[in-house]
């Protein structure tokens, strides 16, 4: 079992104060399909994807601390889920992927996945109740990615379920996918605890 947790606190902006970044996969159970594991062991580079959000609930207030500057479902779509994205691309020494998952290299492609967090709901996206995501529905979300400079090879993205400003929790899907095919290699649900105030 390989279980990472990377989480990162940014003192300089009060938009990316707390990011939570779970970097974890559970390689156990007759679930994960041997010829898929050896795939993604044996590739000597990965392509981050980045984090989706088009069916993420962020779940509570939203702010600042102490109620101050509450955040609406256009920030979140606008600012923060582009912000968090772009946290991990420019931070690669706080955000250590190809450590995480002991790769040569880790290649940066967030286009596709930004695009189609452009698409959030702001209507849908803030509640007051946890949201759930069907592993069935994970397959078609990758396939609405569109290609990028990597044609092929293995891509890992992170599909949120749940930003959960009460219990101060993220869930998330781990996610392989054969990037030519769009086809899920693993997918594994895994939890995270936030640390720090603020967003």
């Amino acid at each position: 079992m390989i279980n990472i947790f990377v989480r990162r606190i940014n003192k300089q902006n009060n938009m990316k104060k707390v990011i939570i970044s779970i970097f974890g996969v559970f390689i156990a159970g007759s679930s994960i399909n041997a010829q898929s594991a050896k795939a993604i062991f044996d590739a000597k580079e990965i392509v981050w994807y980045g984090m989706d959000f088009t069916k993420a609930k962020f779940v509570g207030q939203f702010d600042q601390g102490m109620g101050a500057n509450p955040a609406s479902g256009s920030d979140m779509r606008n600012k923060y889920i582009p912000g968090w994205n772009a946290l991990v691309v420019n931070e690669p020494q706080h955000f250590d992927l190809k450590k995480a998952f002991r790769k040569f290299s880790v290649y940066n492609d967030v286009a596709a996945v930004n695009l189609v967090n452009s698409d959030v709901d702001v209507n849908e996206c803030m509640s007051f109740n946890p949201g759930k995501i069907e592993v069935g529905d994970i397959g078609n979300m990758i396939k609405k990615y569109k290609a990028g400079e990597k044609k092929e090879g293995i891509g890992l993205v992170f599909i949120i379920e749940n930003f959960n400003k009460g219990s101060e929790t993220a869930d998330v899907y781990v996610t392989f996918f054969d990037i030519a095919a769009k086809k899920i290699l693993i997918c594994e649900k895994t939890s995270g605890k936030a640390m720090g105030i603020g967003m």
